[in-house]
């Protein structure tokens, strides 16, 4: 090589020096590609997340929607799906024999960013289902053959769910406060937390319409809890169907809403009881509640009523909630604490109180932290059996 009239010889490279440098080159290469592979990789996750996003959905929507509903309805709550669809009203109108199949529960696969299917929820227990007694797993001779599936009865040897699936509970000195949450089963992620975060004690409601409603009732007996079923109810003249095609109205005959009340007690097994979800002007009307509670006294289950216009019933059979409380949709949690205070001074004076609510996810972990301080202001927390049985034997 000649630079400038004059022969310029390169130094000769060393083999070992060679392969640094080759080494240095490849380095720099993988780097090069690792950077380039990583953005390429968060495009995707975006790309995914914001498909994931496009079909979930609009949460600030489910809430808004259940703002504009009355406070005294508490809304609606949020759901993953409309649950009242027409497969309800199939269901009503076409069963002769055996009820709705319940869908496995693994049958929502949820992708993950990474592109593979999630776990079922069912695949991880919850710790409480460790270190709990189960409640008691459902029992042939409590279950009598419906159109629709099997419902309860109580059985030839005179013993009713409402005693064999409630949670046992020993009444100590302190007053029992006892909560009902309601509303689970149509929104997964919001019942596997209450389910999973709030105490044993605590009572479960869940929606008729809910899918995989036969898993979810497993899962709570697994985590201890006792639970309910919600009947729907007409609660102003005139409302039709507003809240699903089982919903029990005046304007239907007794024989009618009997049929959708027997769709709604084949949903699930195991339960003591049922409870209303709204129905102010279905429960003001003797005539129109009359047949559902002899209906639901012969099955021998509780039923709790949270309208005020239905008479507490003995034995247990029909009781009224002391307070409801708040759910405090749109994240205001100072009317729910407000209530929650409430229930606790009803329950000092009297020795005990039941409340109601809905699952939220701006309260849950409010009421599941109330409800594990209970002992530290000197209550005890109750299943909501107990202190219907407590009733019983005062009245």
């Amino acid at each position: 090589m000649r630079f400038g009239g004059r022969r310029i010889k390169l130094p000769v490279l060393s083999r070992l020096t060679q392969a640094w440098l080759f080494f240095a080159a490849l380095c720099a290469g993988l780097t090069l590609y690792t950077v380039s592979d990583d953005a390429r990789r968060r495009a995707a996750i975006a790309m995914t997340v914001e498909g994931v996003e496009r079909l979930a959905p609009p949460t600030e929507e489910r809430r808004a929607a259940a703002s504009r509903l009355d406070r005294q309805d508490y809304a609606r709550p949020a759901h993953d799906a409309d649950p009242f669809d027409l497969a309800a009203e199939d269901a009503l109108a076409g069963l002769e024999a055996g009820g709705p199949a319940a869908a496995d529960p693994a049958s929502d696969i949820v992708i993950t960013v990474d592109g593979a299917p999630a776990k079922a929820i069912a695949a991880a227990p919850s710790l409480a289902s460790l270190t709990v007694a189960r409640i008691a797993d459902p029992d042939p001779a409590l279950l009598q053959r419906t159109a629709y599936g099997r419902a309860p009865r109580t059985g030839p040897d005179g013993r009713r769910p409402a005693t064999v699936y409630a949670r046992p509970f020993t009444p100590g000195e302190e007053a029992e406060v006892a909560l009902i949450v309601g509303g689970l089963g149509l929104n997964r992620a919001l019942t596997e937390r209450a389910i999973s975060e709030l105490p044993p004690s605590v009572t479960l409601a869940f929606a008729p319409y809910a899918k995989d409603l036969d898993h979810w009732a497993r899962r709570a007996r697994e985590a201890g809890h006792e639970f309910m079923i919600e009947i729907p109810m007409e609660n102003r003249r005139g409302e039709g169907e507003a809240l699903g095609p089982a919903t029990l109205l005046t304007s239907r005959s007794a024989e009618e809403n009997l049929r959708r009340l027997d769709w709604i007690l084949s949903r699930a097994e195991g339960y003591f009881g049922v409870t209303n979800y709204l129905g102010a002007h279905f429960s003001a009307d003797r005539d129109a509640i009359a047949p559902v509670l002899d209906r639901l006294a012969a099955a021998g289950v509780a039923y709790v009523d949270d309208t005020g216009a239905v008479r507490p019933g003995k034995a247990g059979g029909v009781a009224t909630v002391s307070r409801l409380i708040d759910p405090g949709f749109g994240g205001d949690k100072g009317r729910t604490a407000r209530d929650l205070d409430s229930l606790e001074k009803i329950a000092a004076r009297a020795g005990h109180a039941v409340g109601k609510t809905y699952v939220n996810a701006d309260t849950l972990g409010a009421i599941a932290e109330w409800a594990d301080n209970l002992s530290s202001r000197g209550l005890a927390l109750a299943p909501a059996s107990a202190v219907l049985a407590m009733r019983a034997e005062e009245s």
